[in-house]
């Protein structure tokens, strides 16, 4: 396992306490909700497309617009399934981790590594049970000191690189480690950070900055790698929101709630709540075809989050 040692040097110091601005700003600018909904929705489609292209998934961004944006295909091959199992993990982050008191542990980690890992053949993968100690190891030492989050972060995507617990699927584990330790501080930046654009956009400078881990047995240029990533990110986010600049483009349609689906989000803000495909029949007066479109459509737009399978699920707001 990588030493956990660093520097708090005046690089290092200088990132943080930029990010900590754009952070600021990020938070206290003002966006239309129909914007925002757009941003947040077009960040994760952007970070699982950029974290996959790092697995050589041959998919497209069209097709994975088509994938993540249609609920209910039936048919998929390996590749879908790795894309809608990708933005599954990140919904899974959203919806459990955002500031929140509970600890991370062992079990959150392969809970994230086996929603992900269900796109991969079995014989490709290895144990995460293997490497269960270092894992604990480094969740009760970042949990237990008053690292920076985004320190924090830097440092479980690190480790779980160098632990390396399985064949397939340990990049796409490390990617999503990071945001396990910002979300449940309050570092999701409203849901726009798309840090895996950064390592892919210079493949070379990632392997340095890994490489430098074992060449220094220290942390710190990693470190510092991985806070200018999140200022070049954030920066980006930031023009983003001040330009409504969009990168996706989808017919007008695909952004617009019917009144159903806005009395369902209205019924969702209520603490606890939750709704079925049956109740919007019942609510509606409506077939059970169109109130699945509803729902699927709600989802699709990352308004609510989809819990169990079959006739058991059911949705609460996101």
């Amino acid at each position: 396992m990588a030493s956990l040692a660093y520097n708090l040097s005046p690089k290092l110091e200088e990132y943080l306490q930029k990010v900590e601005s754009l952070r600021r700003q990020i938070l206290l600018t003002p966006i239309n909700p129909k914007t925002e909904l757009r941003l947040r929705w077009e960040a994760s489609l952007q970070r699982v497309f950029w974290s996959l292209s790092l697995t050589d998934n041959p998919l497209g961004k069209p097709e994975m617009i088509r994938l993540i944006s249609q609920q209910g295909i039936k048919k998929i091959g390996k590749d879908q399934k790795e894309v809608l199992n990708y933005k599954k993990a990140l919904d899974y982050i959203s919806e459990n981790w955002q500031v929140t008191s509970s600890p991370i542990t062992f079990a959150t980690v392969k809970r994230l590594f086996e929603i992900y890992a269900k796109a991969i053949p079995t014989q490709n993968l290895g144990s995460i049970n293997s490497v269960r100690k270092e894992i604990e190891q480094t969740l009760g030492y970042l949990q237990t000191g008053n690292e920076n989050p985004v320190i924090q972060a830097g440092i479980a995507q690190i480790v779980a690189i160098e632990l390396s617990p399985q064949t397939d699927g340990n990049g796409s584990l490390a990617r999503l480690i990071p945001y396990l330790f910002l979300y449940k501080h309050g570092y999701d930046f409203r849901g726009l950070l798309v840090l895996e654009e950064y390592f892919r956009r210079d493949v070379v400078a990632l392997k340095s900055a890994v490489t430098s881990v074992k060449h220094n047995n220290n942390l710190t240029l990693w470190l510092e790698y991985f806070a200018y990533g999140m200022i070049v990110q954030l920066e980006k986010a930031l023009e983003d929101i001040n330009k409504s600049r969009f990168q996706v483009d989808l017919p007008a349609s695909f952004w617009k709630l019917n009144e159903r689906q806005k009395e369902v989000l209205l019924m969702l803000e209520q603490p606890g709540a939750r709704i079925t495909n049956k109740n919007v029949q019942k609510m509606f007066g409506v077939s059970q075809i169109t109130a699945s479109r509803d729902l699927a459509g709600l989802a699709s737009l990352g308004l609510v989050f989809v819990h169990g399978k079959g006739r058991s699920v059911f949705y609460t707001r996101a």
